[in-house]
């Protein structure tokens, strides 16, 4: 997959752009695929945007809310929401009557299909909606070498074919190794996150709310702990969830100094980020 490590960006320092495929609509590209047009977006949704006409996009789109409220198939998706529709899943009867922010995820280059374009045969089922609200912590099926983030997860949605996975993954308070060593960990698959809430520091600063990385596969990290506990939304992408584990122990510090790794373009942003009030 070319899309770059970018550990982390703080969603913040980029600027909004008007969203193409939905008048009233911006948005923040936190990185893309050169080569597919797969992308990751943060969408704002102005106060009043509405559309009766339906649509589809030719990309699977898994998508979640972190601020405010829109409809779209019926459903009212507020903050805490999660939505999945594959490739050609109907979208109609879509507006926003305060406004809000959402974290886009597609697997292909988003683009509008014509009318009589039909829908890939061999997609997986929609999960048109999830209220994460009222879902459960679970916390009986985690790595013994993660137990000192006395951590939970939610899980939104595992593919069928491919098992890669999406859910949301909290830590606990003054959380941090065991006499302040561990091992660092990576994974065969892509991983990427958005810090949600509170905070998780690692190798390369501390996360804050609105912050985000792409990582690619075998990329060695760790090891984590957080201050006032931390609430992200990560996926894995394109296979399963395996943890490989260093042998050596690498310390850990909550002063961390922030060293992002990101590519050329956006290395304007590797300057300490400014306290921000918004987080979206």
């Amino acid at each position: 997959m070319a899309r770059p490590h970018i550990e982390f960006l703080q969603n913040q320092s980029l600027p909004w752009e008007a969203e193409p495929l939905l008048p009233g609509a911006w948005t923040r590209t936190l990185s893309r695929d050169d080569e597919t047009g797969a992308c990751t977006l943060l969408s704002r949704m102005d106060p009043g945007l509405h559309f009766e006409k339906g649509s589809r996009i030719a990309a699977d789109e898994e998508f979640y809310v972190l601020s405010g409220c829109y409809y779209l198939n019926g459903f009212e998706y507020a903050a805490g929401c999660y939505g999945y529709y594959p490739a050609g899943h109907p979208r109609a009867q879509a507006y926003s009557s305060e406004g809000a922010v959402i974290l886009r995820f597609f697997d292909a280059e988003p683009r509008l299909m014509a009318a009589d374009e039909p829908a890939p045969a061999d997609h997986a089922p929609a999960i048109p909606f999830i209220d994460a609200m009222r879902m459960l912590w679970d916390r009986s099926v985690f790595d013994y070498r993660l137990n000192h983030l006395a951590a939970g997860r939610k899980i939104l949605r595992i593919d069928p074919v491919t098992q890669q996975k999406t859910f949301l993954f909290m830590t606990a308070p003054q959380t941090h190794p065991t006499n302040w060593r561990g091992p660092k960990e990576h994974h065969p698959t892509p991983e990427e996150a958005f810090l949600i809430a509170g905070d998780l520091t690692g190798e390369y600063g501390t996360m804050r709310p609105g912050s985000y990385f792409w990582r690619p596969p075998g990329i060695p990290h760790g090891p984590y702990g957080s201050r006032g506990g931390s609430l992200c939304l990560i996926r894995f992408v394109g296979g399963a969830h395996v943890n490989h584990w260093s042998e050596s122990q690498h310390t850990f510090d909550y002063q961390q100094a922030y060293e992002p790794q990101l590519p050329p373009e956006l290395a304007a942003l590797a300057l300490p980020p400014a306290p921000l009030e918004n987080p979206f």
